[in-house]
């Protein structure tokens, strides 16, 4: 167990430490947090579901060891960043949680479920997750991380809101009781855990709009406080770390002022006074009373313009610790004091590269550097770098670099750099992870680490750095990056989806990309569906995702392209659209042949718009842009000269504060009103209506094989002038025919569009594309 632990903490807390050296204060908040032995493992569905506000009043104010558990890395959701959906929308969500992690220095943990989609209940979350291996995940993150307590974000019931809420809820009561459990998942003890029974969970209940699940009978506390060490409260870093949810839209206001939580159990024993009661959260659980009265020395005689006067008592305080015998917190406090030295000590480490890519069989040059900004005696023994060991004994002299370039090959079995849980081809409903020591972790480990062994006061201490790429930008200065191992060949197509409307032979290319050279175009003459893509086998591309707020994403999924054959005719040839939360509708209207022209907020003006057959607007875009509803009766003034208006969903009726104004007929939209079993029956109420005709006849294979869902917040209190002809419902649900709306006005048609064409596209649904195609054509009147 000892050498699990040991890698894994050493992980959290060194490789956050290259970035940048802690300032004075926050080495002193480390120090005290060294003598509080509490850990609280907080759990729920998506990233996002988290409080923010309160966990860092666990890290910083009562400073426990803290975690939080997702159950997915939100897959499934909306993007308002981009373009990505599905896994890709995953990985952003994986590193946006990290960030704001790094902002209130709780720990971040995954269970391999996937997130397929909205789900209305819990049992169907359940079925299509794999219950069992979800229940394990957590069991296993539990008995690996050993919480005092457990916390759930939401209920079991329908007052989560969702099934993936009320899932998450019913999966960690359920692990709660498994984790103490011998007989449960006894697979897991062979790497190293044990069974581990936390004092109690809790469910911290929440006031969301018009559900108030608090009272008074609860357990209170007061969480808004302010941190003078830190100069913030804890309403201010919760809203900083919300603010990283940016493909969501989560930014916050900074709170200030009293902020309460409530907290109801739901197994244990229930507390009186405070969530941990009957925890005893300081060194006398170890009966090491000594150990916290060096701690309580060192913070007493901490001086905040002198950190490395401290270093000679931690190094002390570290022996110590390692005469205990081994345990979970014997390994955390360890790492968690290495650090502090380091700092005190002032000493920076780092290896970086000036490529950003390497494949295996390569080589790859790197700069190292240790600069100790103190006078405190260290000794340089060994740099310890991939292929290299190097004894080098050298004192370190206050603010002297010591430098060292070093190239080492790239051994051919390096494995690419593909995000762990996308190795093996996933179900519906889950990644497939076969390393069970794999499970829970956030990230993959960096590619490349070095180290150096240093002497600080007698003691010698291993400190690990990631080798990272590092590049100047002129307007950003030092950026530092994840390097990328890319494979030898990279094959990409240059459609992800390529349409066959007639019986003729269509053109697909692809790049071939060879790192050893003979890069090439290739072009393939295909006659039919059937056809096979002379791609090489396992062939796989880069999909490089960049964001200023997170890393640099690089992952492989395999090089194909979707081939659609389809009879569809089209009407018009120039369509506007207005870029929404991120959609790719516009490569699907490429696609049909349509020649797209993207309008901004200056673009919509009667002379501009009269040029255009019709005009499509992207999701979610009146609730991210004022214009357009400032710009309303220009767009009424374009469909009543005979254009069509084409709204896909809004998420909400506000623009901001605002009410959002679309088109010249009412109607709201209902986060709830939705319909998410993709397969559910599509029953046609107007079968003579054009959208369902011309210029192609909609019919029922045309809603087969749709992905992840029907539609998405459904209109309601309709004006009468919409026609609705459409009409479908998720099981034992009334129906519902809010999922699309054509109101004639004027010459021209306004539309709202919550059936998710958006996804479909890129999924390569024939039917979808037909849809669209109709929906443009929409004839005159």
């Amino acid at each position: 167990m000892k050498k699990t632990l040991s890698f894994l903490i050493a992980i959290l807390f060194l490789f956050n430490a290259v970035s940048a050296q802690k300032n004075s204060a926050d080495i002193y908040a480390q120090i005290k947090k060294l003598g509080v032995v509490g850990s609280v493992l907080y759990i729920a569905a998506h990233p996002d579901d988290e409080n923010n506000s309160f966990l860092p009043y666990l890290t910083k104010d009562r400073m426990y060891r803290t975690g939080y558990l997702s159950l997915t890395r939100g897959d499934g959701g909306q993007n308002l960043i981009g373009k990505e959906q599905g896994i890709e929308l995953g990985l952003i969500r994986t590193q946006e949680l990290l960030a704001a992690r790094q902002q209130d220095e709780a720990e971040q943990y995954f269970s391999t479920a996937y997130e397929f989609g909205f789900s209305k209940s819990f049992d169907e979350a359940l079925r299509i997750w794999d219950h069992e291996k979800v229940l394990s995940d957590a069991v296993w993150v539990i008995r690996k991380f050993q919480p005092d307590i457990i916390i759930t974000r939401f209920p079991r019931d329908a007052r989560a809101g969702h099934g993936h809420h009320s899932a998450s809820a019913i999966i960690a009561n359920e692990a709660f009781i498994a984790a103490g459990d011998p007989t449960r998942f006894p697979e897991q003890f062979k790497y190293g855990v044990g069974p581990w029974k936390a004092k109690r969970i809790l469910w911290n209940t929440f006031n969301f709009g018009s559900v108030n699940t608090t009272n008074n009978t609860q357990l209170k506390i007061e969480v808004g406080g302010y941190n003078s060490i830190i100069g913030k409260s804890y309403g201010e870093i919760g809203a900083e770390a919300r603010t990283m949810h940016k493909s969501q839209g989560e930014g916050r206001p900074r709170r200030r002022g009293a902020s309460y939580e409530f907290f109801e159990t739901t197994g244990g024993a229930a507390p009186v006074n405070d969530i941990m009661d009957g925890v005893e959260t300081n060194w006398n659980r170890f009966n090491a009373a000594d150990i916290q009265d060096q701690i309580n020395e060192i913070v007493k005689n901490y001086e905040i313009a002198n950190p490395s006067g401290s270093v000679t008592s931690l190094v002390k305080l570290y022996r110590s610790i390692e005469s205990l015998p081994a345990s979970t917190w014997k390994q955390y406090k360890l790492a968690q004091l290495q650090a502090i030295i380091v700092d005190c000590a002032g000493i920076y480490f780092e290896v970086t590269t000036q490529q950003s890519q390497v494949f295996p069989g390569s080589q790859l040059a790197t700069q190292l550097l240790v600069n100790q900004r103190s006078n405190v005696n260290t000794v340089l023994e060994k740099i310890i770098l991939p292929g290299k060991d190097s004894i080098t004994k050298q004192q370190l002299v206050n603010n002297q670099n010591v430098q060292l370039d070093y190239k080492f090959n790239v051994s051919d079995n390096t494995p690419i750099s593909q995000p762990y849980w996308l190795v093996q081809p996933k179900s519906e409903g889950m990644f497939n992870v076969q390393n069970q020591e794999l499970i829970g972790k956030a990230d993959n480990d960096p590619v490349f680490i070095a180290a150096v062994q240093l002497n600080i006061e007698g003691n010698s201490f291993t400190v690990k750095a990631p080798v990272q790429y590092k590049y100047t930008d002129p307007t950003k200065g030092d950026q530092y990056q994840p390097i990328a191992v890319v494979p030898v060949v990279e094959i990409k197509y240059d459609k992800e989806v390529y349409l066959m409307k007639s019986d003729k032979p269509i053109t697909i290319s692809y790049q071939k990309t060879n790192h050893l050279g003979n890069n090439e175009q290739i072009n393939v003459v295909v006659k039919d569906t059937t056809d096979k893509l002379p791609t090489p086998a396992n062939a796989l591309y880069r999909k490089t995702i960049q964001y200023d707020h997170i890393p640099t994403i690089n992952y492989f999924p395999s090089a194909t392209t979707k081939l659609v054959k389809l009879s569809v005719k089209t009407k018009g040839t120039k369509i506007g659209y207005i870029d929404g939360a991120g959609d790719k509708l516009p490569e699907a209207l490429i696609e049909l042949g349509y020649q797209v022209v993207n309008l901004k907020a200056s673009d919509i003006t009667k002379e501009n718009l009269a040029a255009l057959d019709a005009i499509v607007v992207g999701i979610r875009a009146y609730n991210m842009f004022d214009f357009l509803t400032d710009k309303n009766d220009i767009l009424n003034e374009y469909i009543a000269n005979g254009g069509n208006l084409i709204v896909q969903y809004l998420k909400s009726n506000q623009v901001g504060i605002n009410k959002v104004k679309v088109g010249p007929y009412a109607f709201t939209v209902n986060s709830g009103r939705r319909v998410t079993q993709e397969e559910a029956a599509v029953e046609i109420l107007v079968p003579g209506h054009a959208v369902l005709n011309y210029p192609n006849k909609i019919e029922a294979v045309d809603f087969e094989h749709w992905v992840q869902e029907r539609s998405t917040y459904q209109a309601e209190n309709i004006d009468t002038h919409f026609e609705m002809p459409l009409s479908m419902h998720d099981s034992n649900e009334p129906a519902s025919n809010g999922s699309l709306l054509i109101a004639p006005y004027g010459k021209g048609n306004m539309v709202y569009l919550s059936l998710t064409l958006f996804r479909q596209l890129p999924a390569g649904n024939a039917g979808a594309y037909k849809i669209l195609a109709n929906l443009i054509a929409l004839p005159k009147h």
